[in-house]
């Protein structure tokens, strides 16, 4: 198992606690918006109340992968268990989509119909349910963005992006309520607000895939410019041509690099020295903690 320092194992703790409180808070949420979406009527609340029911298994899947990730390295999986992470942020992404399409057809549906989702709507009651979940939204979100930015991988920002996005949509729903209260007339507007929130699930969701397909697909990571790694390598004293050069990321914390890099002629001390170097200026530079160099005679064979 991969030993933690430099405070990375107060910071791995920090992030297994928000993810616990992220799961308690959101089957309190479970409940609480599905008592309030049977007793108000209102389709966006119930949007928001089934909504809760991907949050906890996102939540619970972002959970499990990260203690996956504390059993380190083994023989069979050699740069330890990181994909997981993305693995997950895919599966929330999924999770948050698919609710969104759901939701958007009924929401759709109801306002071309003409009608309301199971009678009329109380706004009351929405109110009731949306002011306690605005302050348990907003506290989580605070508890998880305490934990240092090096740490909040993909998978713990798509547990971010979920509460962020659930904010947004208490706020909506607080919107709602004021306007029936306001005007009774607009019954249209409980459906019009669900439409709204699977917009924002949709949207939040494209990210995410966006993000964790870059990673599977081992591109360069959006953030490193492979024409500035070059540069640096070369301003590396004895280096005189960099080739072969590969940037890719098994997870968005832990990135990986591996080049060709020619020298001129010297002893294996002062070879092993130039490879310090590198590393040193690649993990300062760029973040790659995990650079592989080969060391090539200048005038030698590729």
């Amino acid at each position: 198992m991969v030993k933690l320092v430099h405070g990375e194992e107060e910071v791995e703790l920090a992030i297994l606690r928000g993810l616990r409180l992220a799961v308690l808070l959101s089957i309190v949420l479970l409940a609480l918006e599905s008592v309030g979406a049977f007793l108000s009527h209102s389709l966006s609340v119930t949007a928001d109340a089934v909504h809760d029911v991907p949050d906890i298994l996102a939540f619970a899947i972002s959970f499990t992968a990260l203690r996956s990730v504390e059993r380190g390295a083994s023989e069979r999986f050699t740069f330890g268990r990181h994909r997981l992470e993305v693995f997950a942020a895919l599966l929330n992404a999924a999770l948050v989509l698919g609710t969104g399409l759901f939701f958007a057809y009924e929401a759709s549906s109801t306002i071309l119909a003409r009608t309301t989702f199971a009678g009329p709507v109380d706004p009351i009651w929405i109110v009731v349910v949306a002011l306690p979940s605005l302050a348990l939204r907003a506290g989580n979100i605070v508890s998880l963005r305490s934990i240092p930015t090096r740490a909040r991988d993909l998978n713990l920002r798509s547990v971010v992006l979920h509460l962020a996005s659930d904010l947004g949509i208490t706020s909506v729903l607080l919107a709602t309520a004021l306007i029936l209260i306001v005007r009774p007339s607009l019954a249209l507007a409980d459906p019009a607000a669900a439409l709204v929130i699977s917009g924002l699930l949709v949207w939040d969701s494209l990210p995410l895939f966006r993000e964790g397909w870059e990673v599977l697909a081992e591109t360069t990571p959006r953030d490193v410019k492979l024409e500035a790694v070059r540069a640096a390598l070369l301003d590396v004293p004895s280096v005189s041509e960099v080739h072969d050069l590969h940037v890719w990321a098994v997870c968005p914390t832990l990135i990986c690099m591996t080049a060709h890099v020619q020298v001129r002629e010297m002893s294996m001390r002062e070879g092993m020295e130039v490879v310090r170097q590198l590393r040193d200026r690649m993990a300062e530079q760029f973040g790659i903690l995990h650079a592989t160099f080969e060391v090539e005679a200048a005038g030698g064979p590729h």
